[in-house]
């Protein structure tokens, strides 16, 4: 985009150097026609310089030069609008794209986040089921009077740090989905 406007700008500006100097380079051209074609002697040009410049400065010569000036200058101002306007536009486009990038961005961020808690909640549910599992075999063991008084304690441990381990993933979980409520608000 950024060579297009700059194309832009040298395209306009070659332009505005052409047209004017042309339009120099003809005043010129008439007024050194008309000198040397009446100019023969001094006093001719004495007399003749003040009917050249009667003849340059001619009401419909200076009305000519006044449109193409104005025509210019309009060519000018319009290009110069155009130009306003496609980095007005370009501005808008950067805008929606950042805007763009940042709302995929919040996306992602989202779905990472309902991914995360949908694994901390399969986690919970196996230890949930790893748990009751245990308590069984323990209830089992201690029906049966298998277990002696440290090992029943010792399966005691074992299912209050799987009861941690589950009570620690819920505490996550919690906090995962109030990380995921804000995102979404």
């Amino acid at each position: 985009m950024n060579i297009k406007l700059f194309f832009t700008v040298v395209l306009l500006s070659s332009f505005q150097l052409f047209f004017a100097q042309d339009i120099k380079s003809e005043t010129i051209k008439l007024a050194t026609k008309t000198t040397i074609t009446t100019v023969t002697t001094i006093k001719d040009t004495i007399k003749v310089a003040p009917e050249v410049a009667v003849k340059l400065t001619t009401n419909a010569e200076k009305e000519a030069l006044k449109k193409e000036a104005k025509t210019l200058n309009d060519k000018i101002k319009e290009e110069k609008k155009a130009l306003r306007e496609a980095k007005k536009i370009e501005k808008e486009q950067k805008d929606f794209e950042k805007k763009q990038k940042a709302f995929d961005k919040r996306q992602d961020k989202i779905l990472s986040s309902e991914k995360s808690i949908s694994k901390i909640k399969t986690k919970i549910s196996n230890e949930e089921r790893n748990l009751i599992k245990l308590k069984e075999k323990f209830e089992q063991k201690k029906s049966k009077g298998k277990l002696g008084s440290t090992e029943i304690e010792k399966e005691n441990i074992k299912i209050s740090k799987r009861q941690i381990k589950v009570n620690k993933l819920e505490g996550d979980l919690d906090k995962a989905e109030e990380k995921l409520h804000k995102m979404r608000d």
